[in-house]
């Protein structure tokens, strides 16, 4: 059997030591619990609100040279020559079609500009369906131009209008042009931006509206079926790189010249956001694991002075500084991993709560989601536990270089 191991096992705190220990274990209790709740809440944030708004466009877009994805003056011709190779790249999952056009909404007492975005029957509408709150998804398969249109609750709400309403919207070009369309469901996505301004129509009536040909649009949308998380955001990396070589390679003189875009470049506010959170979680790791130590030397050093008799005894029969070292160590470590397993019991329990039940609710206003979103990763979870062990233990080192300067001769003498 290891001695120190055996020695550490018989070492009881009490009095004093007994409720230094139970302090200690607390706090890393707490600290532990605290940590993965910010690194679960911050990549939860992440994947959500990169989910979000990477339903509106697709994690990457082909667009016109000098012009915003939005545009609607100088159009996109879509019938590429290597846009089949692109739609073969591993993680590609649709190459879509999208035409916008700016217009305005008549309410009773106010008008509102909106950026009508138009696609076609082989868009997918599963994001929106998704966020679905009331009616139905347009339906722009028919043979003729679909008069439906889809548009924020929140839109709805500040117009005044509901599901079923026929409402005028004029475009506004050489000459006001004027179409009646019907709402046939209201999405509640909660990126205000982006619900306040966009509404979803038939491609025919953009493409009309814009004095286009059948395969001009404003912009190609790439969707991967991506988030905001750090994978998402590699593999988006890979799927532009590849894009980048297949343009490079494939493209022919009758092809349009295009710009590759990934989302972050268009909502690099909203990205920026995200990114900042990181900084916050390391933040709140940092002052944890400050707190913790702390807590952890000061109870180690409590059990130091309560056994330095036997700490004396122990070098007076021949045994090594550094063995004795290894035997507050171990206490401590005990303490420390007694400590991990409550806070990863509460905070697993909290945070699995969150994911499937939604107790704790936001304002979308100011965080883009009603809920706080929880991401669950194993790996996470063990890197976080990984790490704070191993730091507490070194933490730990600080109070056991204390044994050095027992002199056995003085506490065997005292005792």
């Amino acid at each position: 059997m290891n001695l120190n191991l055996f020695i550490a096992k018989k070492i009881k705190g009490s009095g004093l030591s007994s409720t230094s220990n139970g302090i200690a274990c607390v706090s890393v209790a707490i600290s532990i619990a605290v940590i993965l709740a910010a690194v679960a809440i911050s990549g939860g944030f992440k994947k959500e609100i990169g989910r979000r708004a990477a339903g509106f466009t697709g994690e990457i877009l082909m667009t016109v040279p000098g012009m915003d994805y939005m545009n609607d003056v100088y159009p996109l011709q879509a019938d590429l020559s290597y846009l089949p190779d692109i739609e073969r790249i591993p993680g590609v999952k649709a190459v879509s079609e999208a035409a916008y056009k700016p217009g305005m909404i008549k309410a009773e007492n106010d008008v509102h500009g909106v950026m009508f975005k138009g696609v076609d029957s082989t868009y997918s509408l599963d994001f929106f369906a998704d966020f679905l709150t009331e009616g139905s998804l347009p339906d722009f398969s028919g043979q003729r131009m679909s008069d439906q249109m889809l548009i924020s609750k929140r839109l709805a709400a500040m117009l005044g209008y509901g599901v079923g309403d026929r409402i005028s919207v004029y475009f506004i070009g050489e000459q006001v042009r004027v179409r009646r369309l019907v709402i046939s469901g209201l999405y509640d996505i909660q990126l205000e931006d982006l619900d306040e301004r966009l509404a979803l129509m038939d491609i025919r009536q953009i493409r009309r509206l814009n004095g286009w040909d059948e395969h001009d649009v404003s912009c190609l949308e790439i969707s991967l079926g991506g988030d905001g998380g750090k994978a998402a955001a590699r593999r988006r990396a890979e799927v532009y790189d590849a894009i980048g070589e297949i343009i490079m390679a494939k493209d022919q003189p009758l092809d349009a010249p295009v710009v590759v875009r990934q989302i972050s470049e268009i909502y690099p506010g909203l990205f920026d956001w995200l990114a900042l959170l990181d900084l916050n979680v390391l933040v709140v790791m940092v002052l944890m694991m400050a707190v913790a130590g702390f807590n952890m030397i000061s109870g180690l050093l409590i059990i130091l002075f309560e056994r330095i008799s036997m700490i004396g005894l122990l070098k007076a029969l021949g045994m090594r500084t550094v063995s004795i070292c290894k035997v507050f160590i171990y206490r401590g470590g005990a303490i420390v991993l007694r400590g991990m397993v409550w806070g990863n019991v509460v905070a697993l329990v909290l945070l699995a709560v969150q994911k499937w039940l939604k107790p704790f609710r936001l304002n979308p206003v100011n965080y883009f989601v009603d809920f706080i979103p929880v991401n669950l990763n194993p790996l996470h979870i063990l890197l976080v536990d990984a790490a704070a062990f191993v730091l507490m233990l070194l933490i730990m080192i600080i109070p056991s270089l204390f044994i050095a300067r027992v002199s056995p001769d003085r506490t065997i003498k005292v005792s």
